[in-house]
């Protein structure tokens, strides 16, 4: 059975952006549409297709960041360079969709400068295609989704910008196959998902792309990121001390990945305060679980799934957020989430803290069990392998910040190489 599949990923980023800026919702999916009726159009293999169709459903997968948002939507290129290399970034280190990176990096390159590029990195054609699809999707959206005034600015475009063959193949779907149209009333969404649905990925490149999705919230805030890794290592841990199945410890897992996303909704100030939260602050980061549900039930993925990322603070007497569920209501993979959640918030360094010591953390969860808040024999699990468990975290957290630190260092080369070159 299929845990999670390529239209989960993609409802779920697409949910993300809505949180956002719901002004910007449908436009990742009109690009993909377009830019999937256009390579077909021009006789692209099927999979050459589905590669298309994912680098432009994800193609602003770096602009959550407001201010690019913002430029997005005037369609302003000279200021929107920044959101493609961040999300070069981000896909160039997921197994899934490393092979479109390139193609998001140079989705707003002028055609006209097909020769310059970054060194190094070469432009995919299908760069230019992308840019084309984005471009018309902006366009219904500024005027309004209005078929006619549409389809005569199109005919004023800049033909120069993008490459002639997409161009030509634009125009013939406009009028041989009602392009526009399909944009205008919608109908292009259940053609689209039908496509979708037939693209099936791999369980292992899906938790990689789920582990670098929260850095597209926020590229250089990695705190989130780092402990979304920590708490899903944690978590596959005790799966494997309590020997439960292969099937539901990947579940676990993946809700561990998911735990986090409704941080995207919470102001920045908050996130990242150095010092204790006062009273109305502490309210406002316990929504985060509440959009967490939010984004996960309007992507429609499995509702299991969507418990086990969101009832991590949950406590078994009652007295949890956000829903209050009790001890008979918590699953194993619930209190699983929790206690790894737990553990490694007191176990990492934050800018506003140092790592409690072992005997700090015990005292914590032993406390926590006896108040009847969290499970006693996971609590045991954690005690009985304590180095095992802190060992798994220091080992992740600098496997990964040697990551990000790389991803950091690609970032400044790329947007320096594109300053030298104009682009």
């Amino acid at each position: 059975m299929e845990i999670i599949s390529a239209v989960d990923l993609f409802k779920i980023n697409q949910t993300i952006l809505k949180k956002i800026d719901k002004d910007l919702v449908n436009h990742g999916e009109e690009t993909a549409y377009i830019a999937y009726k256009i390579a077909q159009k021009l006789g692209y293999s099927n999979d050459k297709i589905d590669i298309i169709i994912r680098a432009a459903i994800l193609h602003d997968i770096g602009a959550y960041k407001t201010e690019e948002i913002k430029n997005l939507k005037k369609f302003e290129i000279s200021n929107t360079g920044r959101h493609s290399i961040y999300g070069y970034i981000i896909l160039n280190n997921s197994k899934l969709f490393k092979e479109m990176s390139e193609a998001v990096l140079y989705h707003h390159h002028s055609y006209k400068n097909k020769d310059k590029f970054v060194k190094g990195i070469e432009i995919p054609q299908e760069a230019f295609l992308i840019g084309l699809a984005d471009r018309v999707s902006i366009f219904c959206g500024l005027l309004n989704y209005d078929e006619k005034r549409i389809i005569d600015d199109l005919k004023r475009l800049n033909k120069s910008i993008f490459r002639p063959s997409h161009i030509d193949a634009l125009f013939r779907l406009i009028e041989s196959e009602g392009l526009i149209s399909d944009i205008v009333n919608s109908t292009y969404k259940l053609k689209l998902n039908k496509r979708l649905e037939s693209i099936k990925i791999n369980l292992d490149k899906a938790k990689e792309y789920l582990i670098f999705l929260p850095l597209s919230i926020d590229f250089f805030s990695f705190e989130t990121s780092i402990h979304t890794v920590s708490v899903s290592s944690i978590s596959k841990k005790i799966c494997e001390e309590m020997n439960l199945n292969e099937e539901y410890k990947n579940k676990i897992e993946i809700g561990a990945y998911l735990h986090d996303l409704g941080k995207v909704c919470t102001p920045k100030h908050i996130l990242e305060k150095e010092g204790k939260l006062t009273e109305d602050e502490f309210e406002i980061m316990k929504q985060h679980a509440v959009y967490s549900r939010d984004i996960l039930e309007e992507a429609g993925i499995n509702k299991e799934l969507i418990n086990l990322a969101c009832n991590h603070h949950e406590r078994l007497d009652g007295s949890g957020y956000p829903r209050g569920l009790k001890e008979d209501e918590l699953s194993i993979g619930d209190r699983v989430i929790s206690i790894s959640d737990i553990f490694c918030a007191l176990t990492e360094k934050r800018i506003y803290k140092n790592p409690f010591s072992k005997d700090e953390v015990l005292d914590i969860l032993y406390s926590m069990c006896n108040s009847n808040y969290i499970d006693r024999n996971l609590v045991k699990i954690v005690d009985h392998n304590y180095e095992k468990f802190l060992e798994c975290i220091v080992e992740n957290r600098n496997n990964y910040e040697k990551i990000l630190n790389d991803m950091v260092k690609t970032y400044n080369y790329i947007a320096i190489e594109m300053d030298s070159l104009c682009i």
